[in-house]
């Protein structure tokens, strides 16, 4: 599965020239785990029990709600502008697990987290995380910005220190994503990303650390 989001690029050549240096996309790489986040999935995945960690977002900022238990609950946040980011969802649905599950046997540790972002708003903002980020877009069109931490590129990551993101001159990269499509951005880069047009986004986020990987533990960020 992680092998086939690469398109043209060996897993080999990824570990050399990317993994932790550089960001990479790939369009229409990852069409076949599209099927692994609709709503179906979703809906799956909010009444699970045990529940994913899930933290309820809007506009850079969360929000201490009741975190949705149905598609009909998440309907009322999403008519205020309110989305999702669901942790450790390999807990709670088999085909997600199996993503989790793949990119342990090749790179090393994983959770896989879901984004989910009604229309023209966004999450998250500026902030880097201590995981490697590996994302595909499932539903709707999403643009991810980012940029190389070259202001902090040592420090784990924790919200006291995304302040210094005004400090930051690094050049600023997009990738504006659609179903299937596959983006990674290295451990400790700066990042956001924004829904676009008229329909909700569904992304599917893997964090990992690699085996090897010289980052200081994490106790949990969000990658989005």
């Amino acid at each position: 599965m992680f092998g086939a989001w690469l398109g043209d690029v060996t897993l080999a050549e990824f570990r050399a020239r990317y993994l932790q240096r550089e960001a990479f996309a790939r369009p229409s790489s990852a069409l076949a785990t599209v099927p692994k986040l609709d709503w179906s999935v979703l809906a799956r995945v909010l009444v699970a029990d045990p529940p994913p960690d899930t933290l309820v977002v809007a506009r850079g900022k969360r929000l201490e709600v009741p975190a949705p238990r149905s598609l009909a609950d998440l309907g009322a946040l999403f008519a205020a502008g309110v989305g999702l980011c669901l942790r450790h969802t390999e807990r709670c649905d088999p085909g997600l697990a199996a993503i989790a599950a793949d990119f342990e046997r090749e790179l090393g540790s994983a959770q896989v987290q879901l984004f989910v972002t009604p229309p023209r708003t966004h999450g998250f903002t500026w902030h880097y995380d201590d995981e490697d980020v590996f994302i595909v877009q499932t539903l709707g069109t999403k643009e991810y910005l980012f940029r190389a931490n070259t202001v902090a590129p040592e420090t784990t990551a924790h919200a006291s220190v995304f302040q210094r993101f005004a400090e930051e001159r690094s050049p600023i990269c997009a990738a504006t994503l659609v179903p299937g499509d596959f983006l990674y951005i290295p451990a400790r880069w700066w990042h956001m990303a924004e829904c676009r047009g008229g329909d909700p986004s569904l992304s599917i986020s893997v964090g990992v650390r690699p085996r090897g990987a010289g980052l200081a533990p994490d106790p949990g960020q969000e990658a989005s």
